[in-house]
């Protein structure tokens, strides 16, 4: 700006005296840094700052980074001392400062207020103009260890201790900015669908073309105009419109999550552009950086803190003279992160007292074949902390035709969620259409919240409605019993496992594929809905793309959700729970399943927030999380399932700027409500103790898909990180993992410990001649989803040798490695030595499924899963070790599966069996299980004589 332009500004705004000036010339000690400071300079920055100034007076906006009204983010700036929070700080973003949609709606901050800090996991959002990360030298997610280098470009410390902290750095490359050009397209698209739902696609069906030519046009001749007020406006009245096109911002996300209710500091230093030319500082900074005067007080006001940052990093050996830019951001405290969920928790099993909970069987199905022999539907009672009902499809009678409509829409939805292949855009907005046809005859949408007395902080039970009903689903394995209807069955008790489902589905994914592997070793999946992201919660989700201000349902149904998961968890483990009804009951009214150990186990989006399940539950200590991650801010730009709910938001927010601090912003309440917020203490979760609610520590096996298209396969990485778990190595082939040194700071996992470990599956390179397995790339090193080859999302859960090692992990508490030594393979791929032979030969592993009960005189089952590393073929050899004389006869030895006639007059308590396996080539496994004899009573038998 013109000399003459910032000196009318400057007086226009009051700026004090010169005499001002000179007072704040002073020399000054600063209290922390125990430093003489020089005194400032007499010249002054301030005619570059008036622009950035009158933002900050005008919207709250930090000066620091003029270019947008919230960078540099996440930022102690926009917090408040508050001596009543754990932290001693409470977030307080003013709405003016906050984005915008394209109806000029500003995203209203209210909830994210009671914050007393930011996200453990948040990423950290800026801009550098003409910056380039590969000449200054700035790692990305191929090497995290380059940020704990000594001259790291771009670090983050921890304020107090100076521990550096490992961090990737990325420019955005998701190009999902949007202009008013491409509003007519995107507009467009989105009316053609709900016009087929309605029956009047040929109303609109002529118009394509036309707005192809509009989009064109525009383009060509308006947009260069539009950008221009774009930046007009910026500059004045409306910064960071729709019409203003950004450059991608600066992302750096943690490898590891930040430890809650710490302060850190960010800096950056020696930033360099494409030609290796040091970039210069944004004045702001330079007015702290290199001391000079200001007239402005939020300026001057500002001077203590920033000198404290800059002498902290001094202390670590980051030079005044070398930043860029500094600036710092507390973590949310332990209390604010699960506080809430950790108090339904616990007022919802207060709630029980000794009882188990409500609950009625709806329907019960039984199957001749297949893994189920029987699954039961039913519903059962939860304190309900929402203020409104679930959905209008639970917990209402239907009133009018329109609400039958609704639901069975959402039905089917959900089974196209559930399957293998993606909804299209028009089924969700055929969801979301029908949703505005019931508003319209019921006046309600089917939004909750958490519901609050007064101005507490934490959740209560809702006076209006204490409770609320739930369905589930159970699906009881066919290797638990014979018949339902012979009391002579033999019986080998299920162990009871909870299952979450995966994006936007619903519980009817229990009796599919994705549990198919533990089902033949026995277990019994149980399934709820994940209240909040599931398939009738898509209409809520679309509410919420268009306006974000809706965000917060999300978090607080998800909430509930794992209070349901909780309570469900009750229910199976109580005697006066499923176990006494006889839909669990063989003829003669013993439980098909044993209830003294419950375990987890879940897939996608269960594993994603099944590990706030794990580590909230007081009665479940080990679990599966399958193709997992955290964050959701991460996961959603590289993940191909946001393809389609992300047009919608970027319709609503073209802004680039806007759009990444939006999707790093959400996860400060995304945090309650999956891992993220709670895997800094999912293993030993003493902090919960401490707030007074006991939590038991827990472990987790976590089966990740390397280059999964869906869940980022870079995500379990820095989960194992957080909560120090190991990995499987060798993780993947040589030279497969993109890393400068794969699976950087996790520990190697040892065969037979008993704590988390994480187990990298491949299917192997891309192989376009393979029409059953193509392979798949590695993933992106951008923030972008995978999409070459075969989506190998769902592979690790169909892995006969993986499903052996949940198994193991679940019921007998250790890690198995099942690949012998090697990377672990899946889809049938072999690396050439392998399959060549040239690398030798790995013994096969065998689990021969726990003990049966059986009554002398009649049959029992015994059961073998058996898989082999070098994939040979392999042969089954039952023999009998011990109790040969109460066998009257055996099925086929040499099968995976057989039956055993017992005699009658066995007075045994137990009859021994090894099974073998053998793969041709030398190698062998064999394991031990039993035949427990009983009763007509179902009771044991005493020994006769061994």
């Amino acid at each position: 700006m013109s000399g003459e332009r910032a000196s009318g500004r400057l007086r226009r705004m009051g700026v004090a005296p010169i005499c001002a000036l000179m007072l704040a010339a002073c020399g000054s000690s600063h209290p922390t840094s125990g430093v003489d400071l020089p005194p400032l300079r007499d010249e002054t920055l301030d005619a570059q700052l008036v622009d950035a100034i009158e933002q900050t007076r005008a919207r709250g906006c930090d000066f620091l980074e003029p270019a947008y009204c919230l960078f540099p983010w996440p930022n102690d700036y926009f917090t408040v001392a508050d001596a009543a929070t754990d932290t001693g700080r409470r977030i307080d973003l003013p709405l003016a400062a906050m984005p915008k949609n394209l109806a000029g709606l500003p995203l209203r901050p209210d909830e994210w207020n009671r914050n007393d800090g930011f996200s453990p996991g948040q990423m950290m959002v800026t801009y550098v103009p003409g910056l380039d990360p590969e000449v200054s030298g700035i790692g990305n997610i191929t090497d995290i260890e380059a940020s704990l280098d000594a001259d790291a470009p771009i670090l983050v410390i921890d304020a107090d201790t100076g521990e550096r902290h490992p961090i990737w750095v990325e420019i955005d490359a998701s190009e999902t900015a949007r202009t008013l050009c491409d509003a007519p397209a995107s507009v467009f698209d989105i009316a053609d669908l709900v016009a087929g739902e309605l029956g009047i696609e040929d109303v609109v069906a002529n118009l394509g073309a036309v707005v192809d030519g509009l989009g064109a046009g525009c383009t060509l001749t308006l947009q260069p105009i539009l950008a221009a007020l774009g930046e007009a406006l910026h500059d004045t009245l409306l910064p960071n419109n729709a019409l203003k096109v950004d450059p991608p911002a600066l992302l750096m996300r943690p490898a590891k999550n930040f430890r809650d209710g710490h302060r850190y500091i960010v800096a950056m230093r020696n930033l360099k552009n494409a030609q290796g030319e040091i970039i210069e500082a944004p004045a702001a900074f330079r007015v702290y950086r290199d001391r000079y005067s200001s007239a402005f007080e939020e300026v001057n006001a500002r001077r203590d803190h920033m000198e404290d940052i800059i002498a902290r990093l001094a202390r670590h050996g980051v030079r005044r003279d070398e930043l860029y830019m500094a600036w710092d951001f507390t973590v949310a405290s332990t209390r604010n992160l699960a506080g809430r969920l950790l108090h339904m928790r616990d007022t919802a099993l207060a709630s029980l007292g000794e009882a188990a909970p409500g609950f009625e069987i709806t329907e019960v199905t039984d199957f001749e074949t297949g893994e189920t022999i029987r699954r039961v539907q039913g519903r059962y009672t939860v304190p309900n902390f929402l203020t409104l009902p679930d959905g209008i499809c639970d917990n209402l009678l239907p009133p009018v035709s329109a609400l039958v409509d609704y639901c069975a829409r959402l039905e089917t939805l959900g089974a196209l969620l559930g399957g293998d292949e993606l909804p299209l855009l028009g089924d969700l907005i055929g969801a979301a259409s029908d949703a505005v046809g019931l508003l319209v005859e019921l006046g309600q949408v089917p939004l909750s919240r958490l519901y609050y007395e007064g101005d507490s902080e934490r959740p209560s039970i809702n006076p209006l409605m204490p409770t609320q009903s739930f369905d589930f689903q159970c699906e009881i394995p066919r290797t638990a019993l014979a018949s339902f209807e012979d009391a002579d069955t033999w019986l080998r008790p299920a162990t009871p496992t909870l299952y979450g489902h995966g994006l936007l589905g619903g519980k009817g994914e229990v009796g599919g594929g994705s549990t198919r592997r533990l089902r033949e070793q026995n277990f019994m999946h149980c399934a709820i809905d994940w209240i909040g992201m599931a398939t009738r919660d898509v209409p809520s989700v679309l509410t919420y793309l268009l306006d974000m201000s809706f965000f917060p349902t999300l978090p607080d149904r998800v909430q509930q959700s794992i209070v349901n998961w909780h309570v469900l968890t009750r229910l199976i483990q109580h005697p006066d729970g499923l176990a006494s009804h006889p839909a669990f009951q063989t003829a003669d009214g013993r439980p098909v399943f044993d209830p003294a150990k419950v375990v987890y186990d879940g897939n996608s989006q269960g594993g994603i927030i099944g590990g706030a399940v794990m580590a909230t539950s007081t009665d479940i200590t080990r679990g599966v999380l399958g193709v997992p991650g955290a964050n959701y801010s991460t996961l959603l730009r590289r993940s191909v399932d946001f393809d389609t709910y992300g047009a919608l938001l970027y319709t609503s927010y073209p802004n680039s700027f806007d759009q990444s601090f939006i999707l790093s912003f959400i996860q400060m309440l995304w945090d309650r409500a999956e891992t993220n917020g709670y895997m800094n203490h999912l293993r030993r979760p003493d902090a919960y103790t401490a707030l007074g609610h006991p939590t038991p520590n827990h472990e987790v096996l976590l089966h990740v898909a390397f280059g999964d298209h869906q869940v980022a396969d870079l995500t379990p990485e820095v989960m194992s990180r957080s909560y120090d778990g190991a990995v499987h190595l060798p993780g993947t082939e040589p030279g497969r993992h993109t890393g400068v040194n794969p699976f950087a700071l996790i520990r190697p996992a040892v065969d037979g410990e008993d704590g988390s470990v994480m187990v990298v599956w491949d299917i192997g390179p891309l192989n376009p001649d393979n029409p059953d397995n193509p392979g798949t790339a590695p993933s992106p090193a951008a923030n972008t989803p995978p999409r070459q080859g075969r989506d190998p999302h769902s592979d690790p859960r169909a892995d006969v040798a993986g499903g052996i090692q949940r198994e193991a992990f679940l019921r007998e508490d250790r890690y198995l490695d099942v690949c012998a030594d090697r990377p672990c393979f899946t889809r049938g791929y072999l690396p050439a030595d392998v399959a060549s032979g040239a690398a030798g030969n790995a013994a096969p592993l065998v689990n021969a499924l726990p003990e049966v009960q059986a009554k002398p005189g009649g049959r029992a089952a015994v059961t073998a899963i058996a898989a082999d590393p070098d994939r040979d073929e392999l042969a089954y050899q039952w023999q009998i070790v011990a109790g040969a004389d109460c066998v009257a006869g055996i099925g086929d030895a040499g099968a995976a599966s057989t039956e055993l006639a017992l005699a009658a007059a066995c007075t045994r308590s137990e009859i021994v069996l090894r099974v073998t396996v053998s793969d041709g080539r030398g190698g062998t496994a064999s394991e031990i299980t039993r035949v427990r004899l009983v009763g007509a009573d179902g009771s044991r038998q005493s020994p006769a004589d061994g």
